[in-house]
């Protein structure tokens, strides 16, 4: 079984501090907390960290600090999502790059200490409904392999560009030299074109997609 330290991504609650004592005495981990920012940004790659992140009680943190922290300090972090409601699919696992296991809301603590074993041995841990639309997913990927290019202009393109690069609605509109409805405006379109739900969503598409990202930009540049 692997060292690992568990961290915990919630809001501190009686509740939370005993599901951390229950973890620690159960699977012989350390557990420690973030609640905030500053304590997701300094969080110390050396404790070899496993974040449990509490999606029902999630701090107050940011959208734009996750990207970031997904883009460099957390690049090679793996991480278990907990309490995920009925509603959580394969588009929302999107936003958490290295998902190594998600429990439901209905997990069982018995069930929950099974699977937290077995990540830690090295699995995965899938609820069987996200495995089965994960295997439906890429099934339709391999039969249609060539998928219709998305048609973005040069202006959505600029957009998802400093997307990529974490920039706010204000930078964006700053470095364009347009009003932030309009980049709100653009971002809506991108959104709808490439068929995701927020930023960091239209982020993880352009770097999944860099050939046809490049490729639109300097199509439209023309």
């Amino acid at each position: 079984m692997l060292k690992l330290t568990l961290v915990l991504v919630t809001k501190l609650t009686i509740q939370s501090r005993a599901f951390a004592d229950l973890l620690k005495t159960s699977l012989d981990c350390e557990t420690r907390f973030i609640s905030n920012e500053m304590e997701l940004e300094n969080l110390d790659r050396a404790l070899n960290p496993l974040l449990l992140v509490d999606v029902a009680n999630l701090p107050n943190i940011d959208d734009r600090c996750w990207q970031i922290q997904f883009d460099t300090n957390l690049s090679q972090v793996h991480i278990v999502l907990l309490n995920t409601s009925k509603k959580f699919d394969k588009q929302d696992l999107l936003d958490w790059p290295n998902c190594c296991g998600i429990f439901p809301q209905s997990s069982s603590l018995v069930l929950l200490l099974q699977g937290m074993r077995k990540i830690l041995a090295g699995e995965y841990w899938l609820p069987r409904t996200m495995m089965c639309q994960l295997l439906q997913h890429y099934r339709k990927e391999d039969i249609h392999p060539e998928q219709p290019m998305v048609s973005l202009t040069r202006r959505e393109c600029d957009v998802l560009r400093l997307v990529t690069e974490c920039k706010s609605n204000i930078d964006i509109a700053n470095a364009l030299f347009v009003s932030e409805h309009t980049v709100k405006s653009h971002l809506y379109k991108v959104f709808k074109k490439t068929e995701v739900k927020n930023r960091t969503q239209a982020a993880n598409w352009a770097k999944d997609n860099p050939s046809a990202f490049k490729k639109l930009q300097r199509y439209d540049n023309k």
